[in-house]
């Protein structure tokens, strides 16, 4: 009888490393669909900055803002199932960053209302600046 067969019984093996290629890039909502393990802080970090990179390059002000609520969902939904306590976001400072930001950009453009498309751009504009704020915290914590 092949003894390797019972050596790694009872592991918890990480299939993320176990089944990942080195030019592939992954994202949550990844990890969740695979249910593979993400070990540290870091681990989800890099996987997190990752994501909001590449939310960050969406021209659609709608496809960034779903994107990004699908991002919240799938971080939260990972934290509530790693082995640590998670340190890498709180979008409570997101949000407090926005809110002015997004205040300021409306009423900018409040005196052209007939200007739709440059007030979506303002918006737009204002998420931007928002996550880009997230990601130099989150960059500048680790």
């Amino acid at each position: 009888m092949d003894r390797s067969v019972y050596s790694n019984l009872g592991l918890k093996i990480n299939r993320t490393f176990r089944e990942k290629r080195d030019d592939e890039v992954f994202t949550l909502k990844d990890f969740l669909d695979h249910k593979w393990t993400i070990t540290s802080n870091d681990e989800l970090k890099k996987t997190f900055v990752r994501e909001l990179k590449l939310i960050l390059k969406k021209e659609n002000l709608f496809d960034l803002i779903h994107s990004f609520f699908e991002l919240e969902n799938d971080l939260n939904l990972v934290v509530d199932q790693v082995d640590f306590k998670s340190s890498v976001v709180n979008f409570d400072e997101f949000y407090k960053n926005l809110s002015p930001i997004l205040m300021r950009s409306l009423l900018e453009n409040a005196q052209a209302p007939e200007n739709a498309q440059l007030l979506l751009q303002s918006i737009k504009e204002s998420l931007r600046i928002a996550l880009e704020e997230e990601l130099y915290q989150l960059e500048d914590r680790f």
